[in-house]
């Protein structure tokens, strides 16, 4: 009878380690569960972050496109400003008379 009653209570304790164990193991799954839901929203976050970034890039792109093709007409129309004021100055200077 004591071999009975000692191997239940080995069986008992066995048991009760067993679900010591379990407990734990389940508290572990949803520690990492909830660690891989933030992990998961901050990579959430991260990707519309980048993505308003990768937008405010494009409009910058867009608008340094706008205004080089305005400094570009600028530049030409300040060169034929330039040229046609040397050209009237050069016309002018020659037709002068010299004083004497």
């Amino acid at each position: 009878m004591d071999a009975i009653k000692k191997k239940m209570q080995a069986m008992k304790l066995e048991k009760d380690n067993a679900m010591d164990r379990a407990m734990l193991c389940e508290q572990q799954a949803r520690d990492a569960n909830l660690r891989a839901e933030k992990a998961e929203e901050e990579a959430r976050n991260l990707q519309k972050k980048i993505q308003a970034i990768e937008n405010d890039l494009d409009q910058t792109q867009e608008q340094l496109t706008q205004v080089s093709a305005k400094l570009e007409e600028k530049d030409k129309a300040l060169q034929n400003v330039s040229t046609n004021s040397i050209a009237r100055a050069g016309y002018n200077g020659s037709t002068r008379c010299p004083a004497g």
